[in-house]
């Protein structure tokens, strides 16, 4: 890593993706314990590329005006000459305090000081907090500073990650922070419509990290706790691996605790795991006056990256029809002038899934869903997704009488969902069914 004299990282090391790595070093108290000091990467208001310094100075105090650059891992304050950044305030103790950079912000924690830590009037031991937050230890205040780096990038020239397809703008500036954050081992979370592709770009990640080669352990937050992963039981895996935690949004009350629990321990060096988290709405907009829930927030959202729906990239429809008809079958489609118009033109309220089961239903002679406008349903089937060289097979009746019952169902469900305001758990109650054989319906027909 190429640092300059100002201690910035080298510009063409950030283009490049690499991130700052400083060695290791033992915790206090734990002689034999070691953490890595890792660069922490973030995303900005504006969706960019960060990575994140904080500048620790002493505003008030014997030491006024000293200072220490925290660039990655810890930094520890106290009188002792061990640390970083050295106070003579004698009511401050050998080791007081330790900051450190984590996913949602500053952490910082008294190491059992006598006369303790505190943060706007009140006594804490272990607090994430922003830049620009002041803290008092003995008669010394330490304020934390902004000293981030804006990583420049472009979109990406490629037309895929992994088996995402896209070559429209929004996708290729997805595949842009993907390229970069990917690689790392920051948790990062996923936002996008139902159907849009956000866990097919979850596993995406896992490939391109250093994890490709252990489990992925999925946990639907969506699920009653009796019917998924034990949360505790996760946080306490001893192995490697990737956690996708699908639909973060729908986690409740209850689970908020453990789901802190697991983002410390990943962040302490105790939980080697690559967290993925997914959610269809905008967890920033969503907080209530929780501090608990405020605090997992700062963590879950601090890589946000936001799949675009379907209809934001309909220059993509065309290759991902072929690429369905190719999982399908095994064959290569032809289009001619005006043959993918119905598709080009709709919205698609289930993003890809949609088209993709629309895809399937056509290849397969099934009756086709009448999301297509009527006029072009014929052509659709006839000149748009059939195998080349091959003729449309008669619909098999009880192929076309199951398709015909899908379509009823998932319009009830629908139905259900927007009578109860998308609250899932309602919704089963209704049907008198279990919450996770509803999650799979809702799954199936691109509604969850």
């Amino acid at each position: 890593m190429k640092v300059n004299p100002q201690g910035l990282l080298d510009p063409t090391e950030l283009e490049a993706g690499v991130l700052p790595r400083v060695g290791l070093r033992p915790r206090p108290g734990s002689p034999l314990r070691f953490t890595p000091l890792t660069g922490v990467i973030t995303t900005d208001l504006a969706g960019g590329i960060v990575v994140r310094r904080v500048r620790v100075r002493v505003t008030l105090g014997p030491d006024r005006g000293r200072e220490a650059m925290l660039e990655a891992g810890t930094l520890l304050v106290g009188t002792h000459a061990d640390n970083d950044l050295i106070l003579r305030d004698p009511q401050v103790g050998k080791y007081h305090l330790e900051i450190a950079l984590v996913a949602g912000g500053v952490r910082v924690r008294d190491l059992g000081s006598e006369n303790g830590t505190h943060i706007a009037g009140g006594r804490v031991s272990t607090s994430v907090v922003g830049v620009g937050t002041e803290v008092t230890v003995g008669r010394s205040v330490l304020q934390l500073l902004a000293g981030d780096l804006v990583v420049p990038f472009a979109p990406s020239e490629r037309v895929s990650f992994g088996p995402v397809l896209g070559a429209s703008a929004p996708m290729r500036q997805l595949f842009a922070l993907l390229e970069r954050v990917a690689p790392t081992d920051a948790p990062i979370l996923l936002e996008g419509e139902p159907g849009s592709g956000r866990t097919l770009v979850a596993k995406a990640i896992h490939a391109a990290s250093r994890f490709a080669a252990s489990p992925v352990v999925v946990l639907d937050l969506r699920l009653p706790p009796s019917e998924r992963p034990s949360l505790s039981a996760t946080a306490q895996r001893g192995d490697t691996f990737t956690l996708l935690l699908e639909r973060i949004d729908a986690a409740t009350s209850a689970d908020v605790q453990g789901l802190l629990t697991l983002y410390e321990r990943r962040e302490e060096g105790v939980l080697d795991a690559r967290i993925v988290a997914t959610a269809s709405t905008d967890l920033r907009a969503m907080a209530p006056d929780d501090r608990l829930r405020q605090e997992l927030l700062a963590h879950v959202t601090a890589v946000r990256l936001v799949v675009p729906p379907l209809a934001a990239r309909r220059e993509d429809v065309p290759s991902l029809v072929a690429q369905f008809a190719r999982e399908c079958c095994g064959a290569e489609v032809r289009f001619g002038p005006g043959d993918l118009d119905p598709l080009m033109t709709r919205d698609f309220p289930g993003n890809v899934r949609e088209l993709k089961q629309l895809v399937q239903a056509a290849l397969h002679g099934e009756v086709v869903p009448t999301v297509l406008p009527r006029a072009g349903v014929a052509r659709a089937r006839a000149a748009l997704l059939m195998p080349l060289n091959s003729r449309p097979k008669p619909p098999n009746p009880k192929v076309a009488r199951d398709r015909l019952v899908e379509h009823f169902e998932r319009d009830r469900l629908q139905l259900l969902l927007q009578r109860h305001k998308g609250d899932s758990a309602e919704v089963a109650r209704a049907l008198a069914m279990p919450r996770k054989e509803l999650v799979k319906l809702l799954k199936k027909y691109g509604l969850a």
